[in-house]
C-alpha cells in the first residue's frame, strides 16, 4: 500500500502516526517480523562471539552475556506476544526522559498501557533499541559498557564496500586537488561538484543493515558513474537550491551533518564535508552521531575512529583511501571537524520536541548555517512519521522544527513522504507499488528558515 496526493496511506486516518495496529503499513511487518529477525542475530552472535568477548574483556564479561541473552529473549518474548511497554530500570543515561515520555503515552493512549502493536511505530521501534543497551547495563559489568553488539556486522558492510570506496576516492582526489578556498563560490561550477556528491550522500543512504534486518547491506559498482541510472528516482531535488544557501552564505560557513550509516554511508558522508571545507564553503563541519548502537548500523563515535584507522592502512603509500584519511584526520586533530555524540538522537522524541526536550541542541544547530539530515530513521523524525498527504510541503511537516536551513537527503524505507508534486506518488506507485519501502527511491529536500 503507497501514500497518495490527498490523503496520505488509505487505511490509516489523516496526520495520525504510523503504527502496527494498521496491518498494511509497513509497520506491521517490522514489529511482527523484522525486529524480532534483529534480536534473534544480536542473540546468536553473543552466544557465537561468547569466548572471544571472553577472552578479549575477562571471565565476568562472559558470564554477562548471559544475562544479556535472557532479557534480550524476554525482550522478544514482550514484542511477539504485544505485551505492555514497560518502564526502563538500569537508570543510566536517558532512561529517566525515556519514562517521562512512557508516562506521557499512557495519558496519550487514554490510561491504557502503551504495547508493540497499538502504539507509535517511530518510537516502539526506537524502544527495542534502547531496551537492548538497558540489557548490556543490567549486567553491571564495567567492561561491557560501551559494548557494540552491530559491530561484527558493520565491520563486514565497511570491507564489502571497499571497492566503491576506492572508486569513488579516485574520483575524488583529483575535484579536490582542483578547489581553491579562496576563490568565490559563485564564480565556480563547484555547484555541479556539489551535486554529484549530494546524490553519491543519498544513495549511500541505501545501505542500512536495520531495513535488510541485520543481512549484509554493501555498496557495489561505481558510484559516481551509476548516477546517471539512478536520477530518474530522485523524487524532490533541492540539491542547487541547497548550494544556493551556501554561496549566500559566503565562506566559512557552519555546516552540520546529522549521519545515519556507517560503513559506504559514512564515508561518502566524510568525502561531502571534505569538499564542503576544501572549497572554502565551510570552515567547520560538525558531525552528529549516536551515543549507543542504533538501528544495527547507525554511525557512532567508535565507527568513525575505526574508520579513520582502517582507511590509513591502506595497500601502499599512495593509496587513495589512505590518502583520505591523512587529511580527514589533520581534519580532526585541528578542529575543523568535530564529532559530537549528541543524546536526543537516540530519544524517543520527533525533532518538532527538540526545542522543549533539549533545548541546547536546539540552539546549537541554529548556530549552524545548514544541517543536512542524514537517512529514513531522520526523516521520520523530522516530520513526526504521520500519515501526512504527499504533496504537503516538508516546512509544513517539520511542525515547527527549523533551528535553520536544513537539508535531507533519504531514501525511502518507512511509508511517510511530503514534499511531492500532485500525482506524482500515483504515477510512482504504477510503476513501483513498493516504493515507499524499498530504498530504490530517494529525495532531496530543502527547507529554508529564512
Amino acid at each position: 500500500m503507497a501514500a497518495t496526493s490527498t490523503g496520505g496511506l488509505p487505511t490509516v486516518p489523516l496526520h495520525a502516526p504510523l503504527s502496527a495496529k494498521y496491518k498494511d503499513t509497513f509497520a506491521y511487518p517490522t514489529i511482527k517480523d523484522r525486529c524480532p529477525v534483529i534480536l534473534c542475530k544480536v542473540i546468536d552472535h553473543l552466544h557465537r562471539e561468547r569466548n572471544n568477548i571472553g577472552r578479549e574483556l575477562g571471565a565476568e564479561a562472559m558470564e554477562g552475556l548471559y544475562k544479556v541473552v535472557e532479557e534480550l529473549s524476554k525482550l522478544r518474548y514482550e514484542m511477539q506476544t504485544n505485551k505492555p511497554i514497560l518502564a526502563l530500570v538500569d537508570g543510566v543515561g536517558n532512561a529517566a526522559i525515556w519514562n517521562k515520555f512512557l508516562e506521557q503515552q499512557q495519558t496519550n493512549e487514554n490510561m491504557n498501557s502503551p504495547s508493540w502493536f497499538s502504539s507509535a511505530w517511530l518510537w516502539v521501534e526506537c524502544y527495542m533499541y534502547r531496551r537492548i543497551t538497558q540489557a548490556v547495563n543490567l549486567t553491571g559489568v564495567p567492561q561491557l559498557k560501551g559494548l557494540d553488539y552491530f559491530r561484527q556486522q558493520k565491520e563486514e558492510g565497511y570491507q564489502g564496500s571497499l571497492p566503491s570506496m576506492r572508486q569513488l576516492s579516485a574520483w575524488l582526489l583529483p575535484q579536490l586537488a582542483k578547489l581553491s578556498p579562496d576563490t568565490q563560490l559563485a564564480d565556480t561550477d563547484w555547484g555541479q561538484t556539489w551535486a554529484t556528491l549530494v546524490q553519491v550522500c543519498l544513495w549511500g543512504n541505501k545501505c542500512d543493515l536495520s531495513i535488510s534486518a541485520g543481512s549484509k547491506a554493501v555498496a557495489s559498482g561505481d558510484p559516481v558513474t551509476g548516477l546517471e541510472h539512478l536520477k530518474q528516482n530522485i523524487l524532490t531535488d533541492h540539491t542547487s537550491v541547497a548550494w544556493q544557501c551556501l554561496v549566500t552564505r559566503g565562506k566559512g560557513a557552519t555546516v552540520d551533518i546529522v549521519m545515519d550509516n556507517s560503513g559506504f554511508e559514512l564515508f561518502t558522508d566524510l568525502c561531502l564535508a571534505d569538499f564542503l571545507v576544501s572549497c572554502g564553503a565551510a570552515s567547520k563541519v560538525r558531525m552528529r552521531v549516536k551515543d549507543q548502537p542504533w538501528f544495527v548500523s547507525d554511525t557512532t563515535m567508535h565507527d568513525i575512529t575505526w574508520t579513520l584507522n582502517q582507511l590509513a592502512r591502506g595497500v601502499d603509500n599512495t593509496d587513495t583511501l589512505a590518502l583520505l584519511a591523512d587529511r580527514w584526520s589533520e581534519y580532526m586533530q585541528s578542529g575543523i571537524w568535530t564529532v559530537q555524540a549528541d543524546s536526543f538522537w537516540t530519544f524517543p522524541h520527533s525533532f518538532n520536541m527538540m526545542a522543549d526536550t533539549d533545548p541546547d541542541l536546539y540552539i546549537e544547530l541554529g548556530q549552524a548555517d545548514l544541517v543536512i539530515f542524514k537517512g529514513d530513521l531522520n526523516y521520520r523524525k523530522l516530520v513526526g512519521d504521520l500519515n501526512w498527504e504527499t504533496t504537503v510541503t516538508l516546512s509544513t511537516a517539520l511542525q515547527g522544527f527549523l533551528p535553520t536551513s536544513i537539508l535531507s537527503l533519504r531514501t525511502a524505507k518507512a511509508d511517510v513522504m511530503v514534499g511531492l508534486d500532485p500525482g506524482q506518488a500515483e504515477m510512482v506507485t504504477k510503476q513501483d507499488p513498493d516504493w515507499m519501502v524499498t530504498g530504490q527511491w530517494g529525495v532531496i529536500q530543502f527547507a529554508s528558515s529564512s
